[in-house]
């Protein structure tokens, strides 16, 4: 009888911890992306992954003392406009698919309207699977497909023939789930979506 007891104090336990782990970002509807982006705890010395449409992110997590990587993947004749805005940050050409870096190295990868962009979206998550380390966090920004605004969109690139996996938030939720995250979907002004998850250890 004791180690039924003791079983059913072991699952709730268990249970508790994937709770907190997956609530460990509200998300506050008023607020703007750049907002929530800010106030995240950042730790000093913490290693950052950023990739997309990142604006000034990596500036401000430099003057917070967070070590920033910038995944760049223009092309080198291009104006690189992250590294006009993002000074102090370091810069690695590369995509999502192919990411240069160890296995377990960055304690937070942000990807900001790309995820859709990209070809094989299985080995992109799978890249952002391994180079996050366990227990570290991912954020996804893209847009809403429920909005029939980006699905016309959708429809629009897929007739000019060019490339991307547009997916629904509830299609991201689930690719990352079998790689063992634990997140959530929030709207953002119902025509974008953020996906705010954890890597189970």
């Amino acid at each position: 009888m004791i180690f039924i007891y003791i079983l059913m104090f072991y699952f709730f336990v268990k249970g508790v911890k994937v709770v907190s782990r997956t609530v460990f970002h509200s998300w506050n509807k008023n607020e703007s992306l750049n907002d929530f982006l800010g106030r995240i705890n950042y730790n000093i010395g913490e290693k950052v992954l950023l990739a997309g449409d990142i604006g000034v992110l990596g500036k401000e997590l430099r003057l917070a003392g967070v070590n920033v990587t910038i995944l760049e993947n223009t092309n080198y004749e291009d104006v690189c406009y992250a590294l006009v805005h993002n000074e102090n940050c370091n810069f690695v050409k590369g995509n999502l698919e192919y990411l240069p870096f160890a296995n377990n190295y960055f304690d937070k990868v942000i990807v900001m309207e790309q995820f859709n962009c990209i070809g094989n979206y299985k080995k992109a998550s799978l890249e952002i699977s391994r180079v996050l380390k366990d227990d570290g966090e991912l954020i996804l920004e893209d847009f809403d497909l429920n909005n029939i605004k980006n699905k016309m969109r959708y429809v629009k690139r897929k007739i000019c023939g060019l490339c991307g996996n547009h997916f629904y938030p509830s299609d991201i939720k689930d690719i990352f789930s079998e790689l063992s995250f634990d997140g959530y979907v929030e709207a953002f002004n119902n025509y974008r979506y953020l996906y705010i998850a954890k890597k189970r250890v």
